[in-house]
């Protein structure tokens, strides 16, 4: 019940303050914050319930009580049994550490209860006596340096300790060297946990251990729950990480099943036909096709290159008069027929052979409807020999067989593989391109084979098909950044760029020691848009990530105001020391009065965050695809904020050229139309020349970008 009645009491305080705006509790005002209060205005209406007031402290005055110096104690009226003092907290002022208190006396004599008095807010402690946190202050030392010295409360008062001279700066978290910065630049200690080393690092005043922890196991011949196994359970049957091996024809159990070479068979084909063959040992043994056999009089292709008895004098002896011998030549119109040796005179001594006719002019009874087409042969499968032997009046149609002209062992290892040849007038070969466009069949040519590098390119393939990867070659990192000029008139080599990169995926998609950044520029809202961007596409990340960013591309219309001096100097100018630069990118805009006939150029993001994130210790290579020469569309402006300190100079090429000489690791290899589109002292292989990098002619042959492209990896990431 009297909590009650106090509460209401408080509130009515507080009602009080707030209506006649004397309240200033503030060191300002020395130990009596309030001077204008002295009396309280009695209110009947008091609200019990507020849990905000709180007492410190309370008793209750009787007869043997010290008398209370105030003025209340002067009336009469009043009973000293009837009243009770309490002390109050009070506000202090913002700026002040110190505790405040007022007096509050209330009559419980009368109901409802009364407050009779309340005393000035006057200064308790300097500081809260629960307060034990001792702090670090800044202080002069002797010599009047900054120093540091102990502040704290001691039983409501602020006490200081000595000022003592600044120390080495140690892990505690606070500012012990007196710079202004806590616990910076500590130096790097080694720590360990149960997966290995690492760094014990100063966090918040403490030091952490930042060193491997267990992980979950997973294949990859690292102990990954640093459980001292590695990749337990994690392993196939052949003891490896990854899938189990197909078995390949190697005299070794490769699926690890016990079995060697087991149920393998492969396709094979000869000069005669097609047919299969069996692993046995390691080797690839009985080919099921027909084998060739040297060429002899027989009336056959015995050789199987489509020619009967070619190269052969092959003359008639007794032995082979009445003999058939098989034959396709003139005037044999279509199919087989047959030939033979006739007597030429009485006595059978000279011979010589009758023309090719259809089978029916030596045996009657192969007439059709009783009637005998001597040109007409039996009809048969069509084989390669300018001969329409299938009778549908098609010559040597649909015939191809599979050609590898390197050494026989590396044909399907790596990336060696068998080419295709197709019959043409009786002969196997291939058609070829030639730069005229016009295409010519070769005898003998194998078309689409692959064969054997001289060396092993460091792309994740077998290159020169020895069945090893790389040879011993390794990646080191490499950070690659495409500008390309997304203008409008290039979008055939943009494409040519993409399919390239689609192949180039096939081997380097999942590694991560090479990153890509792609920056393009000017694109256009529209064809009628006045507004121009360049845009940061992607900045540095894996490939996949590269590749997908292709598709973010927006489709924005054509623009002629290309700024490629300025989109090369941007992506550049972090790997230069601040102040080293000829231009301060601060100091560089696009938007200023008159510019580009009164368009607005932009660039996204702003100049400020336009950087690419460098690796310290990467190899860094700049790939340009341009079929316009260099051009800048930059102002420099003293103040950046006024237009008319704009100065009258933009990129140059030797603002271009200072990066490069001062930075280490750099190559730019440009695609551009060397001798139609540059002009002297503006073009982009002066880049490539002095930064050691290498000129590409621009093209839109996916093949040729690809071949281009696999040039500049196997020169800067392939160690």
């Amino acid at each position: 019940m009297v909590k009650d009645f106090l509460t209401a009491a408080f509130f009515l305080v507080i009602a009080i303050y707030l209506a006649v705006n004397l309240m200033s509790c503030s060191d300002m005002y020395g130990d009596n914050p309030f001077p204008e209060f002295t009396e309280i205005v009695e209110e009947d209406s008091i609200d019990l319930t507020d849990p905000k007031l709180q007492s410190k402290d309370s008793s209750v005055i009787g007869q043997n009580e010290p008398e209370i110096n105030n003025h209340f104690f002067l009336k009469d009226q009043y009973e000293l049994n009837c009243h009770i003092s309490e002390w109050f907290f009070c506000p202090p002022s913002i700026f002040s550490e110190a505790i405040w208190e007022f007096e509050l006396i209330t009559d419980m004599c009368v109901d409802p209860p009364q407050i009779v008095y309340m005393g000035e807010c006057q200064k308790k402690f300097q500081c809260d006596p629960a307060d034990t946190n001792v702090q670090k202050i800044p202080c002069l030392y002797d010599d009047y340096t900054i120093g540091l010295k102990d502040k704290w409360c001691d039983k409501g008062k602020i006490k200081f300790g000595e000022c003592e001279a600044c120390e080495e700066e140690i892990c505690d978290g606070i500012d012990n060297d007196c710079d202004g910065e806590t616990d910076e630049n500590m130096p790097l200690e080694v720590c360990y946990s149960e997966c290995g080393f690492g760094d014990l690092i100063c966090v918040e005043g403490e030091k952490i251990c930042y060193a491997p922890e267990p992980e979950e196991e997973i294949c990859d011949y690292f102990d990954n729950d640093c459980d001292g196994q590695i990749d337990e359970d994690q392993k196939n049957i052949c003891g490896n990480c990854g899938d189990v091996p197909e078995e390949v024809c190697d005299d070794y159990d490769n699926d690890c099943d016990g079995e060697v070479d087991e149920g393998l068979v492969q396709t094979c084909s000869t000069d005669c036909a097609d047919g299969f063959e069996f692993c046995n040992g390691g080797n690839w043994i009985g080919c099921s096709a027909q084998q060739p056999f040297p060429e002899f009089c027989d009336g056959l292709d015995n050789d199987c290159d489509g020619q009967i008895d070619e190269g052969l004098d092959c003359l008639c002896t007794l032995q082979m008069v009445g003999a058939l011998i098989p034959c396709t030549e003139p005037p044999l119109e279509c199919g087989m027929g047959y030939k033979t040796c006739e007597c030429i005179n009485e006595e059978c001594t000279e011979f010589d052979l009758t023309p090719c006719y259809a089978a029916c002019s030596y045996d009657p009874t192969l007439a059709v409807g009783g009637t005998c087409n001597m040109v007409k042969g039996i009809i048969t499968d069509e084989v390669c020999n300018n001969h329409d032997d299938n009778c549908n009046q098609e010559i040597d149609e649909n015939l191809t067989k599979m050609c590898y002209t390197g050494d026989p062992q590396t044909m399907n290892v790596g990336i060696c593989i068998p080419g295709m040849m197709v019959c043409e007038t009786g002969a196997f070969g291939s058609y070829y391109e030639q730069p005229s466009g016009e295409q010519v069949f070769i005898p003998d040519y194998c078309d689409g084979e692959i064969l054997p590098a001289l060396i092993d390119d460091c792309n994740g393939e077998d290159d020169n098909c020895d069945g090893l990867v790389d040879d011993g070659k390794e990646l080191v990192d490499t950070d690659i950044l495409f500008i390309i000029d997304s203008s409008g008139s290039m979008g055939d080599e943009i494409e040519a760029v993409m399919i390239a990169l689609n192949q180039f995926a096939e081997s380097y998609k999942d590694e991560d020691v090479i990153r890509w950044a792609l920056l393009m520029g000017p694109f256009k809202e529209s064809f009628s848009s006045d507004v121009q961007y360049n845009m940061l596409i992607s900045n540095l990340v894996p490939f996949s990530d590269f590749t997908a960013s292709f598709s973010s591309i927006p489709a924005l219309g054509y623009s002629n105001k290309e700024a490629m001096h300025d989109l090369l100097y941007l992506s550049l100018h972090n790997l230069v020391p601040f102040g080293n630069l000829a231009h301060q990118i601060e100091n560089l805009s696009y938007n200023y009065p008159g510019h580009l006939f009164g368009n607005e150029y932009l660039l996204i993001p702003d100049i400020q965050n336009f950087q690419i994130d460098w690796r310290n210790d990467s190899n860094k290579v700049v790939i340009i695809v341009s079929d316009e020469f260099m051009d800048s569309h930059l102002k420099m402006f003293s103040d950046i904020t006024d237009w008319s300190t704009i100065y009258d100079e933009w990129i140059e090429q030797q603002d271009i050229l200072d990066i490069i000489s001062g930075t280490i690791d750099l190559k730019i290899y440009p695609f551009s139309t060397l001798g139609t589109k540059t002009v002297p002292n503006n073009g982009f292989e002066i880049y490539a020349t002095e930064s050691g990098g290498e000129w590409f002619k621009l093209t839109n042959n996916p093949a040729e970008m690809y071949e281009n492209l696999m040039t500049i990896i196997g020169e800067n990431a392939c160690q």
